[in-house]
């Protein structure tokens, strides 16, 4: 993990406090031990000669802005506290949380860039109806596109579903008979649901709904909305944008109540499982130096060359889009099969 500390360095910076805890010294003077959370990831802290009791009103989950001296304790960075308060306005979760290098004036120039590039006119009214509700479209840019195991951070719902547009634009650029406004279409939402799966409230994490329901019936149940929101939309073109939602993770086993029974269907499948794990594998080996790792959700250690850090992501709206920045990757350890789409 790159840090963003240096030993015996002063701080003074938003953190997330992602847990407290009293304990006592060997001498039974109380103090707080913390976890405070930055972009970078987690950071052990102290606050000596301070209870429970005399915390400022703070609950794990809070931004807090804290001052203070780095250690380096038993060679691990250690935060010492001098002072911590509670942050009053909310700030951009770019500055709690790992974020996508992408920014997201850009994730939305792209993603109205393939809109606008729909000739169907269904379907760019089907996206259109989705973008002009705020509700959902707003926190889309904002959502991550897993709780651990990839596109884990703020953004990268938008940049993974951008990514599997532009594969899956590629794939009709060597097949032309394929659908490519349904590709398009159906890469932007396939993964919509997680809207609605996931929220970020001091970490990234199920919502209720999303335990009980999962990401591809609410995606299915928010699509058919907006569909009956959108003028002249035909039976069949419903059927075919519905059927990817459903069948994006391939197999009944992985969730999906079906599986692609269209070559747009099986193509957004593949792109999708594609873009997932190269993630992965990019985030396991994007620390400089790094030969090689073990990627968890695959089960197995990947090679990696020197220039392969260095490489710069070509543009995610389509082949015409080429000039989108380096993509970022914040990431943790994986752990469950749910998110490996």
């Amino acid at each position: 993990m790159s840090t963003s500390f240096s030993p015996n360095e002063p701080f003074d910076r938003l953190f997330l406090l992602k847990g407290v805890d009293e304990r006592r010294t060997k001498t039974g003077k109380p103090y707080l031990a913390m976890t405070l959370g930055t972009p970078e990831g987690s950071w052990e802290a102290r606050v000596w000669d301070m209870g429970m009791d005399s915390l400022p009103d703070l609950l794990e989950g809070d931004p807090v802005q804290a001052r203070g001296t780095v250690q380096l304790y038993q060679d691990r960075i250690q935060l010492i506290v001098d002072q911590i308060s509670k942050v009053g306005d909310p700030p951009d979760p770019r500055d709690l949380y790992p974020a996508s290098s992408v920014p997201e004036s850009q994730l939305r120039a792209d993603f109205e860039m393939v809109i606008s590039q729909m000739e169907d006119p269904s379907l760019r009214g089907l996206m259109e109806t989705m973008l002009a509700d705020r509700a959902v479209s707003d926190e889309f840019f904002l959502c991550p596109a897993a709780i651990t195991m990839h596109h884990a951070r703020i953004g990268g719902l938008a940049e993974h579903s951008l990514s599997v547009c532009r594969l899956a634009r590629a794939a009709a650029s060597g097949v032309p008979w394929l659908d490519r406004d349904l590709l398009s279409a159906g890469s932007l939402l396939h993964d919509i649901g997680k809207v609605l799966e996931y929220e970020v409230a001091g970490d990234f994490r199920f919502t209720l709904e999303g335990k009980y329901l999962g990401h591809i019936v609410q995606g299915h149940s928010q699509v058919q909305k907006w569909i009956s929101q959108t003028a002249e939309f035909p039976r069949q073109r419903v059927l075919d944008v519905l059927h990817i939602i459903l069948s994006h993770h391939g197999q009944q086993e992985y969730g999906s109540p079906v599986p692609p029974i269209t070559a747009e269907a099986l193509v957004v499948h593949f792109a999708d499982d594609l873009d997932a794990k190269l993630d992965m594998i990019k985030t396991a080996g994007e620390e400089p130096g790094t030969q090689e790792a073990f990627v968890r959700g695959l089960r197995r250690t990947f090679q990696f060359r020197d220039h392969v850090q260095d490489l710069e992501a070509p543009g995610t709206g389509g082949e015409e889009e080429s000039e989108e920045g380096k993509r970022g990757r914040g990431g943790k350890k994986s752990s469950g099969q749910e998110e490996l789409f």
